[in-house]
């Protein structure tokens, strides 16, 4: 689980102690579970609702369907007018914002605590009520599509990630971009979102987490009147194909006028948390002793010693269902080619394979990711983020609550073990971003 996240934060809360998480959950009939975080610094909220429905679970020749949805969300209700929501919980001192990934999709307000039956009646709601016309449909369309385009299609970076990644999956949904493909995009049609949005957006697909000067038995009451009576949903198992064996490594150059600086990039396909538990805290450690962008040993390596970037990182995101990417990412000094970065990486990718890792290090970093846990709970933001995005992800409650633990168990022979499985050129692709000399 990566509790290490890059997140702008709405306030900062000094921190005086720290106590783990102590999650209250609670079910209601119709399968809705509720997570309360309470945290009585504030009398502030972030309440938050979870789907557990995202871009890997949409039909075939559909991409981009979920993200579409979440913008469709906000354009009115049998109550309430296009953009009203929004409105709604601005007048009222709030923010609030929504997110679509792989494994979720999510929709979040950070308000005052008088305010928390307002944003949950708006909430329940939109998961029954929305109403939408062809022709907001089409506008939110055009929207989604310039999205897109400045997202993904005018930013070399993000395009060659987009492109690695489809290599890098031969066979599971994660190989499509969130986002959405776009000409399966400028395809979707008003009919396919609504039978999205009534096969997905039910309680029993949805969990809501609070974080924040509340109790539990105060959210239930709430939930129950709010949410009790919408019927659940008959939502099918998750099963996503898996990858194959796979058998040959890969590579992608991307050649854009719109970049002046050649970037190397190396996706390797290894284990999420959901697969492999052990494996994938041993890589989280890894990650942080190799990857970090300022002190790790790729930095050192490629920056400090060898002089030839100006920058290199890595990277594992442990979350999801079947097979995630391990990437690093390397800018080179002006007068050295990507062709000589990716020879001299491989070369020390096999050091790597035959190193002897200090223990005394190893505990540093684990001590340093266990502090940034900490820290993580004195905002709501974090709270509401770490428990939402990690559910929707497979986790249990006990396996987030012990997250710290279980980080601290992980040892030197741990690394010797799982160290050496991450660098397998079979499940590798490389991609490289080329600037176009004119």
């Amino acid at each position: 689980m990566r509790f290490l996240f890059i997140l702008i934060l709405f306030f900062f809360i000094e921190v005086v102690e720290a106590n783990f998480f102590k999650p209250q959950h609670y079910t209601l009939d119709n399968g809705l579970e509720i997570i309360v975080l309470e945290n009585n610094r504030i009398p502030a909220v972030a309440h938050s609702i979870w789907y557990k429905v995202g871009s890997a679970d949409e039909p075939k020749g559909k991409s981009g369907i979920a993200h579409f949805l979440e913008h469709l969300m906000f354009k009115g209700t049998d109550k309430l007018k296009p953009g009203e929501f929004s409105q709604i919980v601005s007048r009222n001192g709030g923010k609030e914002n929504a997110f679509t990934s792989k494994n979720y999709t999510g929709y979040f307000q950070l308000i005052h605590k008088s305010k928390l039956e307002l944003v949950m009646s708006l909430e329940a709601d939109r998961m029954k009520n929305i109403k939408l016309i062809e022709d907001e449909f089409e506008n939110e369309k055009t929207v989604v599509l310039e999205e897109r385009y400045s997202r993904i299609d005018s930013n070399p970076s993000a395009l060659l990630s987009e492109q690695i990644n489809a290599a890098l999956y031969m066979n599971h949904p994660y190989r499509k971009p969130i986002i959405g493909w776009e000409h399966e995009i400028k395809n979707l049609n008003l009919d396919d979102v609504l039978k999205f949005y009534k096969k997905y957006y039910a309680p029993n697909n949805a969990i809501i987490v609070i974080c924040g000067d509340i109790t539990l038995n105060e959210v239930i009451k709430l939930a129950q009147k709010h949410f009790g009576r919408i019927k659940p949903s008959k939502i099918e198992k998750r099963i996503w194909t898996s990858e194959p064996t796979q058998h040959a490594a890969r590579k992608v150059t991307l050649k854009s006028k719109d970049t002046a600086i050649p970037v190397l990039k190396k996706h390797y396909l290894v284990p999420t948390y959901e697969k492999s538990k052990k494996e994938s805290l041993a890589l989280e450690v890894f990650s942080e002793i190799f990857g970090d962008p300022s002190t790790g040993m790729l930095y050192e390596e490629f920056v400090k010693n060898k002089k030839l970037a100006t920058s290199a990182s890595a990277y594992y995101y442990p979350d999801g269902f079947g097979d995630t990417s391990f990437t690093i990412s390397i800018i080179p000094k002006k007068n050295v080619s990507l062709e000589e970065i990716e020879s001299h990486l491989n070369e020390y990718l096999k050091q790597i394979k035959e190193l002897v890792f200090n223990k005394e290090e190893i505990e540093k970093i684990k001590k340093r990711l266990i502090n940034n846990t900490i820290f993580a709970q004195d905002s709501l933001y974090m709270g509401m983020r770490i428990f939402g995005s990690s559910l929707t992800a497979g986790y249990s409650l006990k396996e987030i609550t012990d997250w710290p633990e279980n980080i601290n168990m992980i040892s030197t022979n741990d690394l010797q073990t799982f160290v050496p499985n991450i660098f397998n050129s079979n499940k590798s692709v490389t991609g490289y971003l080329l600037p176009i000399m004119e």
